[in-house]
């Protein structure tokens, strides 16, 4: 009999850390301590800590407002080191107040990179009021590649988006056409998730998983993620957005082989976890190598 999913050893490729109360957001307070004590509660081993490219996603002095993807990425680089390497962070990105220029993005996400030992980068085209494949973004893509970094691309289309179809897998697939970084469409592509069936990248579950059960049921869920092929399919939460309860219940409604569970649980994510999460053994299988207007933000 397969393993219950609360039992299995597990890595969250899809968390935020809030730090403050803010107005107009889905995202509500996750101090560290809680998220530490949610991770030991679910047997989450290793969670990706993502920003949101959103200027106040942390609260920032005035000095630091000035230069906040600088700002942001020091406050990622403090959350990993003081979770004493449970929390795997990721570095933010932003196009305006001095980043349009190519050269400075780069340059910052370098120092995220060598200096802070960030280990991945986010990107969220709907923060930024950018489809993904914007040439804006492609520092990002050049700094991945060069360091051999996943790249996370929150892909969920939403009304709000000022290119509705700017965070849709096929977006994302253009972007990095012919480029070599591993990277992860987040949210299963939202809307558009029947998208994710043509791609070659990982994709996270997070969050549209859990509607797609009630809409259409566990047996066209298992059926999708088979489909996408469940060596590609990497385990996002989404806290605090979704509990981690939910996907309990998720998980058990599947049905899924022990081999496709452990595979989405934490094999899969091995090759950029952190080495806590590569010491994990239940898997027998090898992971493949995870190669304007002024709106509210969307989380991550």
């Amino acid at each position: 009999m397969p393993p219950r999913w609360r039992d299995l050893p597990k890595i969250d490729f899809h968390a935020h850390v809030v730090l403050h109360e803010r107005e107009n957001t889905d995202l509500v307070v996750n101090r560290p301590e809680r998220l530490l004590d949610e991770m030991n509660t679910h047997g989450i081993e290793a969670a990706v800590v993502l920003p949101i490219n959103y200027p106040s996603y942390f609260p920032l002095r005035a000095d630091e407002q000035a230069d906040w993807v600088a700002a942001n990425n020091d406050r990622q680089a403090a959350l990993m080191h003081e979770s004493g390497g449970r929390f795997l962070a990721f570095a933010d990105v932003g196009v305006t107040e001095g980043y349009e220029r190519a050269a400075r993005l780069e340059a910052e996400l370098v120092r995220a990179v060598e200096r802070l030992g960030l280990r991945g980068i986010k990107v969220h085209p709907t923060n930024l009021k950018l489809a993904a494949d914007d040439p804006r973004l492609l520092p990002a893509v050049d700094v991945a590649e060069r360091y051999g970094l996943p790249l996370v691309f929150h892909s969920n289309p939403a009304a709000r988006d000022r290119d509705f179809y700017g965070s849709a897998p096929s977006r994302v697939y253009r972007a990095m056409h012919g480029r070599n970084p591993s990277y992860v469409l987040a949210h299963l592509g939202g809307v558009a998730y029947l998208e994710s069936l043509a791609g070659e990248c990982h994709v996270g579950i997070s969050g549209t998983i859990l509607w797609l059960l009630e809409l259409y049921g566990p047996s066209f869920c298992r059926a999708l993620l088979r489909r996408i092929g469940v060596e590609r399919v990497v385990f996002g939460s989404d806290v605090p957005i979704y509990a981690y309860e939910a996907y309990d219940d998720v998980f058990d409604a599947l049905r899924l082989t022990t081999t496709e569970m452990e595979l989405i649980a934490y094999g899969n994510a091995r090759a950029p976890a952190p080495p806590p999460a590569r010491r994990l053994r239940r898997g027998t299988s090898p992971p493949p190598s995870l190669p304007a207007e002024d709106t509210p933000p969307r989380h991550g």
